[in-house]
C-alpha cells in the first residue's frame, strides 16, 4: 500500500488512537466474532485502524474492531460488526467506523469503501488521498468552493479547463483533477469544483 507524499503528510498530522494489536490478534478477533477473514480488511486494520478524521466537527474513528474497552483482546469485548448484503457481490459489509455523525461507513470483502452503502473508493487508501486533497486546499488558505455535486452541461471538464488527472486519488468510483488554480472531483456523474480565490474567470465556472 503506497500513499502519496500529500496523503502521508495528512496522516502525520492526524490523530491516531494506538491499537496495539498484532496481525495474529486481529485475525483472532475476527474468528472470535464469527466474521469471515479477507486480506484487504486485515490490511486496513493494520494501516488505518484508530485514525480519527472529522466530518465538519464530528470525529469519525476508523476501525473494524470496536467495543467498550475492547483492548486488549482478552477483555472479550472486542467486536467486529458485519452484515451480509443482498447481492452476490459485494457479499459482506463490514462496519469500519465509530461516530455520532449521521452516516454509516463500511468496507466490503474486497476493501471497497462505502458511505451509506454507496461506493466511494476502491480502497480506503484512495479515500485518504481524497481527504488529503481537501486538507491541501484548506492548508493553502487560497481556495474556495465554487459548487458541490453539480450535474454539468459540458462533458470532459478536464479538457475544457486544462486539468490533469490526479491518478493516486482516482479510480472507477471517483475522479480527481487539478491545475495550479482549480481542483475538480467527480463522483456518480456529479462534479465538485474548488478554485483559487484569485482565479479571474469564476463567472465562467458557474456556467459550466
Amino acid at each position: 500500500m503506497t500513499l502519496s507524499k500529500r496523503a502521508s503528510h495528512f496522516l502525520e498530522k492526524s490523530k491516531r488512537e494506538h491499537l496495539s494489536l498484532t496481525e495474529k490478534e486481529i485475525r483472532q478477533t475476527f474468528i472470535d466474532n464469527g466474521a469471515p477473514i479477507f486480506e484487504p480488511l486485515i490490511e486496513f486494520q493494520q494501516a488505518f485502524g484508530g485514525y480519527i478524521f472529522y466530518a465538519v466537527l464530528a470525529p469519525i474513528k476508523f476501525s473494524l474492531i470496536k467495543g467498550a474497552g475492547g483492548y486488549p483482546v482478552y477483555s472479550n469485548t472486542a467486536v467486529v460488526e458485519f452484515e451480509e448484503s443482498e447481492f452476490s457481490s459485494p457479499k459482506y459489509f463490514f462496519d469500519c467506523a465509530t461516530t455520532n455523525y449521521q452516516m454509516q461507513f463500511f468496507l466490503d470483502e474486497q476493501g471497497v469503501y462505502y458511505e451509506d452503502y454507496e461506493p466511494i473508493a476502491s480502497s480506503f487508501s484512495k479515500s485518504v488521498e481524497h481527504l488529503a486533497l481537501w486538507d491541501e486546499m484548506w492548508e493553502q488558505n487560497n481556495f474556495e468552493l465554487i459548487f458541490r455535486d453539480r450535474s454539468l452541461k459540458i462533458e470532459n471538464i478536464e479538457k475544457e479547463l486544462n486539468l490533469n488527472l490526479i491518478s493516486e486519488a482516482s479510480d472507477q468510483y471517483t475522479l480527481w483533477f487539478q491545475n495550479e488554480e482549480i481542483y475538480v472531483k467527480q463522483w456518480k456523474g456529479l462534479t465538485t469544483l474548488v478554485a483559487s480565490k484569485t482565479y479571474s474567470r469564476k463567472e465562467k465556472l458557474l456556467t459550466l
